[in-house]
């Protein structure tokens, strides 16, 4: 088993609560509050990023939450553009701003956010996502992504949104190299974990298919899709996970799922181990898939990690 940390949520509850009644080590009431929004792809428009800057329609969705509640301290929004290169250099910059009415559909200019990027040309492997930054009334600047610590308010990623899909915190358009579906398979595929350490999983390509719902609610179908099968002692032992490859953007779907059923640790119990909050894409240039995932065992979590499978290129 990667890891023996198990955090219970009822024990989590009471700290919190507990917290409540003592001195913090900090200003609690002069926190500053800020705010959670939500970008999505509009459908309809591309999914994928062109190396010709001239073609493709580009329009991200911003969105409050619900579960955000007040937001009257917000100023304004803003749209950052992160682009990373096929050597994993990366630059940011603000592409579009003045967005003070939610739900906002934003049309993003390539070329001209590629400008304010510093970008003269797109090639296949290079990467831009978008990620919304904000700023408050008091003048604090709260940015979507920063070199120091990456992207912001991943940890809002289980909130479901009014219309059932998934909280995102970034929406991403590659220019995909050409997908081969056959290489992604095989008996001893090497993986790592998030930490860097590593080990082998078996993966097979299947023919079942996500429910109607899910395809419905990701703009697919059959055709789209490329099902896999990955087994191996990844998290909890002999886990089997299921997703699948969505060929419009190479994104992965991946419903909550078991992975470990019945799964037995030590004096604890046993119950079905589950991978929830799950998401992933795959690189067609270097043949990599990665995937995220929370993992909860009855009243127990073994906390999260990343994944990434290397397939033969």
């Amino acid at each position: 088993m990667k890891t023996t940390k198990i955090l219970m949520a009822a024990f989590a509850v009471l700290a919190l609560a507990s917290c409540n009644k003592q001195d913090l080590p900090y200003d609690l009431a002069g926190t500053e509050h800020s705010v959670v929004i939500n970008i999505s792809k509009v459908a309809g428009t591309s999914t994928t990023l062109s190396t010709d800057m001239n073609d493709g329609n580009y329009q991200v969705l911003l969105t409050i939450p619900a579960q955000q509640g007040d937001y009257s301290m917000l100023k304004e929004a803003q749209v950052m553009g992160v682009y990373t290169d096929g050597n994993k250099n990366k630059k940011a910059a603000i592409v579009a701003s003045g967005i003070t009415t939610f739900p906002a559909t934003v049309k993003i200019d390539i070329k001209d956010a590629c400008s304010k990027l510093g970008i003269s040309e797109i090639a296949i492997g290079d990467r831009l996502e978008f990620t919304p930054c904000h700023t408050l009334k008091s003048g604090t600047q709260v940015n979507g992504w920063s070199e120091l610590t990456g992207f912001n308010n991943q940890a809002f990623t289980g909130w479901e949104m009014e219309n059932g899909s998934a909280f995102s915190f970034r929406v991403a358009y590659t220019a995909f190299a050409p997908f081969h579906k056959e290489k992604f398979q095989g008996d001893a595929v090497p993986f790592t974990w998030s930490d860097g350490s590593s080990d082998y999983c078996k993966v097979t390509q299947i023919s079942d298919m996500p429910n109607a719902a899910i395809m419905s609610a990701a703009g697919v179908t059959e055709s789209d899709l490329v099902g896999l099968r990955v087994e191996g002692d990844i998290w909890a032992g002999g886990d089997v996970f299921t997703l699948w490859i969505n060929t419009q953007d190479y994104t992965l779907i991946m419903p909550d799922h078991i992975i470990a059923p019945n799964f037995t640790y030590g004096a604890y119990g046993t119950y079905d181990m589950y991978a929830t909050k799950c998401e992933g894409e795959v690189d067609t240039l270097n043949n990599e898939l990665w995937f995220y995932f929370y993992s909860v065992w009855g009243p127990y979590s073994f906390g999260s990690d990343i994944i990434t499978i290397y397939f033969p290129k």
